[in-house]
């Protein structure tokens, strides 16, 4: 008997773990730029903001791959375009690293902070001067956007610049 309950707790650990490793389905469909089985897995009832093991909502995979017509579905189903990942990612911290001007502003003109610092003090103004993108950038500071804002090493924005984004 102490065995069985062994194997059974040890069962039940293993499904925990799993879960956690595992994406669900609209977390697939994102990945896979499957907008047709994105849109049938919210209408399956899916979580729009469902969090994968780091924390990454559909949105953030969709602003991380410049999937603008899953990202416009996803905030037009209640996406919140503020969602942290573990770290205090959002999906504006995406469009700034990889440079998506479109997806940049759409999330802008839809509430995302600016200012949304991770838990190392990253802003989406870090990622932007450190990647060189100008328009981003100037962006960002027209959106309000605070230049002097330090990350955990006392780095601003401008510190992390190449040149030509400063």
């Amino acid at each position: 008997m102490k065995k069985l309950k062994i194997a059974i707790i040890a069962a039940v650990v293993l499904v925990g773990v799993l879960s956690l490793v595992v994406k669900s389905p609209i977390h697939i469909a994102a990945i896979e730029g499957n907008i047709e089985a994105v849109i049938q897995h919210l209408d399956d009832g899916a979580d729009v903001d469902a969090r994968d093991v780091d924390g990454r909502t559909p949105l953030h995979i969709a602003t991380f791959n410049n999937y603008k017509e899953m990202a416009e579905l996803l905030i037009a189903k209640g996406a919140d375009v503020n969602a942290e990942t573990v770290d205090g990612l959002t999906s504006l911290h995406n469009t700034s690293w990889k440079g998506y001007m479109e997806l940049a502003e759409l999330l802008i003109a839809k509430g995302a902070d600016v200012n949304a610092a991770s838990k190392n003090g990253i802003t989406p103004l870090h990622n932007a001067a450190l990647n060189g993108h100008k328009e981003i950038v100037e962006l960002l500071i027209a959106k309000g956007a605070d230049v002097n804002v330090q990350d955990e090493d006392g780095s601003t924005p401008l510190d992390v610049s190449d040149d030509e984004s400063a």
